[in-house]
């Protein structure tokens, strides 16, 4: 509970030994100087108050440089002064409880904190037996190669790019990452354009087939 000037100003008069040299009424410089007084032992009063909010990076506000500076916050692919408070504060508790090597999932959780969700593709070299029909024949290179599908909208967007300069930083130094955009866009085309294509060539000539049978 925050104590009051005016508490403060009582407790110092409470202090003052008694006599008329102490007498407020009878010396107004005594009063001057306790009146002057009351208002800093307020402030500090309040301030201790919210120091404990400080001690959590979840709560900090003046101490948030401090919990940045240890943890090397904002990092380089951070625009300087672009972040809002609270983005600070997320930054800090996601570096203080990241733990574990990066995993698929701690790349996904890097674009949910981008605010650019993302998708990760993986490639192999193609090998006869597991390979396909229609397969794409990778090379040895593509099984340290690796995709991070964002949606299209976010193409050229400050997330993106804050997105990008993450992955990089954060992936193996053995592989190579690329932040792709529209993919589902991209596949959605690819499935109207196979559909089109059965169309054309096996459902229009059997229907026309049909028709000539007749």
């Amino acid at each position: 509970m925050d104590v009051t000037e005016a508490s403060y100003f009582q407790q110092l008069q409470q202090l003052l030994p008694p006599g008329p040299a102490f007498d407020l009424e009878l010396q107004p410089d005594v009063a001057q100087l306790l009146a002057s007084l009351a208002p800093e032992l307020a402030r500090v009063d309040v301030n201790s108050e919210a120091l404990l909010l400080e001690l959590n990076p979840a709560t900090a506000t003046v101490l948030l440089p401090v919990w940045e500076g240890y943890l090397g916050l904002p990092d380089l692919c951070v625009v300087p002064g672009s972040q809002t408070l609270e983005e600070r504060r997320a930054a800090v508790i996601a570096k203080l409880t990241a733990t574990g090597a990066p995993q698929l999932s701690y790349y996904r959780k890097l674009g949910v904190q981008s605010g650019v969700p993302i998708q990760i593709e993986e490639f192999r070299p193609c090998r006869v037996g597991p390979a396909s029909v229609g397969d794409f024949l990778y090379g040895d290179g593509w099984a340290w190669s690796w995709i991070a599908s964002a949606p299209i909208e976010a193409y050229g967007t400050e997330a993106a790019a804050t997105l990008d300069c993450r992955l990089q930083r954060d992936a193996p130094e053995y592989t190579e990452v690329v932040l792709g955009f529209g993919k589902d866009v991209v596949e959605g085309i690819a499935l109207q354009v196979d559909q089109l294509f059965n169309a054309v060539h096996y459902v229009v000539p059997a229907a026309v087939s049909g028709i000539e049978d007749l």
